[in-house]
């Protein structure tokens, strides 16, 4: 079974919503799905040192768990390109999916696996194959 971190940002109504549909997309793949909006360590202190050190290594322990980093690129969130960055630089496989009309940063486009344009296309992505379907990104850069 493929293991999957879902980086996305979940600081508004429209992040958490779409975080929320591409959980229980993954999730109804019958994916193992490591989500930061679910995981972000509750019995310790918001915002403490404590609290900032164990959530940043309990993700930094599930990208390295994770067989793939799904993205929601949304509102150019920090921590969601921080997630990017770490997987590409491990070797983690990224798909990103982007339903905006924002042109999408290279370091982003030249890093990922497969850009997907709806969460539709995430659903019917094929997670369990040998090789990860490629599906490069066309549009304009920045």
């Amino acid at each position: 079974m493929t293991n999957v971190y879902l980086a996305s940002g979940f600081f508004n109504e429209s992040q958490v919503r779409k975080v929320e549909l591409a959980e229980a997309s993954l999730l109804s793949k019958g994916l193992n799905v490591f989500s930061p909006r679910e995981n972000q360590n509750q019995h310790i202190e918001f915002g403490s040192a404590h609290w900032r050190q164990a959530t940043f290594e309990t993700d930094v322990e599930a990208i390295e768990w994770a067989d793939v980093l799904v993205a929601i690129y949304d509102e150019e969130d920090a921590g969601t390109m921080w997630e990017i960055g770490y997987a590409y630089a491990i070797g983690v496989p990224i798909i990103v999916v982007h339903k905006g009309e924002e042109v999408v940063n290279l370091m982003i486009t030249d890093s990922l696996t497969a850009y997907l344009e709806s969460f539709e296309e995430l659903l019917d992505y094929d997670f369990e194959a040998e090789f990860l379907l490629r599906k490069p990104y066309t549009g304009s850069v920045i």
